[in-house]
C-alpha cells in the first residue's frame, strides 16, 4: 500500500479557500483531522483504479486529470567534497475540483488546483527549513505534462526532461539565513518499479478504492545546493513517487508511516504502514523490495515488523513522532536500524507533518548493508490538540 497522500490535497482545497489563491500561507491554520474527511465517497463521475492498466512512459509521467488526485514526489540525500550529508524534498499535488473542466472561456478557468512542497535539510548545521506554493493549474502558472516530453512545475518550481531519462530539478525560497535552491540533474538507473499489483495499489476493500502507484528508484542526482546564500556542489541519490487516484482512507484511519530506503549495493525498499485508531495498521498493504539484481518482490503486512527506538517532540508544535526504528522483515532475511539525518524535519507548511531524511544499517542475508533514505510520518498531532501557526 502507498503512503496515501490525499490528505494533502484536501489540506490544499481548505488553503486556497482560507487564502483566496492568492499564494501565500494564511497566517492561521490548525492541523485538523483531515484523515476523516477521506472516508467520504468522491463524485462518482471521477475516475477509478479497478484493475492494472499498461503504462507507457513519458506519457504517464505527466497528469491524469480524470481522477481526483495526483501527486509527484521527489526525495534525495546528498553529500558535497566534504562529506556533508543534506535531504531534500520537491513534491508537487494535483486535485481535481470537479471531474470535468468548466466551459469558460478564461485562460485561468480551471477544475485542477497545484501544491508544491520543498524542504531542504543540512546535517551538518542541524537545519531544516520547508516551504510551500500552491496555484491553479491554468494560464502556465502550474501543471503536468507527459507527451511529448515530461515536465511538472508550479511558477519556477519544476522537474523539466533533458533527455530521455534526464531531468532537471530547479527550487528556491528565501531561508532564514538567506537564499535555498536545489539546481539538480537527475539520472535515471532502472526501470520505473510498479508497486502491487502491476502498478495498481490497493488502499481499502472496496473495488475502485485504489490508486496507479510506481516510483523510480536509485536515480543518481548531481548539481548544487544553495543554502545561506552559499552553493555547494554534491553528488547523490534521489526517489521519485507518482501517484493517481480516487481513493478513500478507512474510516478508522488516523496517519501513516511511509520509508523508501535506497541502499549502497543497489537495493531499494518501500513500505508503509497506515495506523488505526485502535493501536493497529490496516491490512491492505504493499509494498516493494528491489533487491540488487533487479528482482522485485512485494512485501505485504504480516511479512513486516517496524518499531520506533525512540521519539521526538517538536519545540515548535509539541507533536511528538517516532525517531529511529527497527525494520525485520524475516522471509527477506531483513534486518535495517533506521535513523533521522537530524531530528528536526517537521514540515512548517499550512498542516503539520515530518518528512525527513534518514541513514541506514543493518544486515540482508547476513550480509552488511548500508544506505539512506526518507521517512514520512503524518497524524501524529491529532491527540495534541489543535496547533496553530
Amino acid at each position: 500500500m502507498s503512503h496515501v497522500r490525499l490528505q494533502w490535497v484536501w489540506c490544499l482545497i481548505a488553503v486556497v479557500m482560507f487564502s483566496g489563491c492568492t499564494g501565500t500561507r494564511p497566517t492561521q491554520f490548525a492541523s485538523a483531522n483531515v484523515v476523516a474527511s477521506l472516508s467520504g465517497q468522491a463524485d462518482d463521475a471521477f475516475a477509478r483504479a479497478y484493475e492494472p492498466i499498461d503504462f507507457v512512459f513519458p506519457r504517464d509521467h505527466g497528469a491524469h486529470p480524470a481522477y481526483r488526485t495526483e501527486w509527484w514526489y521527489y526525495t534525495g540525500n546528498l553529500a558535497d567534497a566534504a562529506g556533508n550529508a543534506y535531504g531534500y524534498q520537491l513534491t508537487f499535488f494535483r486535485s481535481a475540483l470537479t471531474p470535468t473542466q468548466p466551459e469558460r472561456a478564461s485562460a485561468l478557468a480551471t477544475n485542477q488546483i497545484y501544491m508544491a512542497h520543498f524542504a531542504l535539510t543540512d546535517g551538518s548545521a542541524n537545519r531544516h527549513e520547508s516551504f510551500e506554493r500552491f496555484s491553479r493549474g491554468a494560464g502556465g502558472l502550474a501543471g503536468a505534462t507527459g507527451e511529448p516530453t515530461y515536465a511538472v512545475w508550479l511558477e519556477d518550481w519544476s522537474v523539466r526532461t533533458l533527455e530521455s531519462g534526464v531531468t532537471q530539478l530547479h527550487a528556491s525560497a528565501e531561508g532564514e539565513d538567506g537564499p535555498i535552491a536545489l539546481a539538480l540533474t537527475l539520472r535515471e538507473t532502472q526501470a520505473p518499479v510498479l508497486h502491487g499489483n502491476q502498478g495498481l495499489s490497493q488502499k481499502g476493500p472496496e473495488a475502485g478504492n485504489a490508486s496507479y502507484y510506481y516510483s523510480l528508484v536509485q536515480i543518481q542526482s548531481t548539481g548544487t545546493i544553495t543554502r545561506a546564500g552559499e552553493a555547494r556542489a554534491v553528488t547523490g541519490v534521489s526517489w521519485m513517487d507518482h501517484e493517481f487516484g480516487t481513493s478513500a482512507l478507512s474510516a478508522n484511519a488516523v496517519g501513516w508511516d511511509w520509508f523508501s530506503i535506497q541502499l549502497n549495493d543497489g537495493a531499494a525498499l518501500m513500505f508503509a504502514q497506515v495506523r488505526t485508531d485502535d493501536g493497529g495498521i490496516l491490512p491492505e498493504f504493499e509494498g516493494t523490495y528491489v533487491a540488487a539484481d533487479g528482482t522485485r518482490q512485494k512485501i505485504t503486512a504480516s511479512d513486516l515488523t517496524l518499531t520506533a527506538l525512540d521519539q521526538w517532540t517538536s519545540p515548535r508544535t509539541g507533536f511528538t513522532y517516532p525517531s529511529g526504528w527497527q525494520i525485520e522483515l524475516p522471509a527477506f532475511d531483513i534486518r535495517l536500524t533506521v535513523e533521522p539525518l537530524i531530528d528536526a524535519q517537521e514540515m512548517d507548511v499550512s498542516f503539520v507533518y515530518w518528512e525527513g531524511a534518514v541513514t541506514v544499517d543493518g544486515t540482508i542475508a547476513g550480509e552488511a548493508a548500508s544506505g539512506v533514505g526518507y521517512v514520512e510520518l503524518t497524524g501524529y498531532g491529532q491527540q495534541a490538540g489543535q496547533y496553530q501557526r
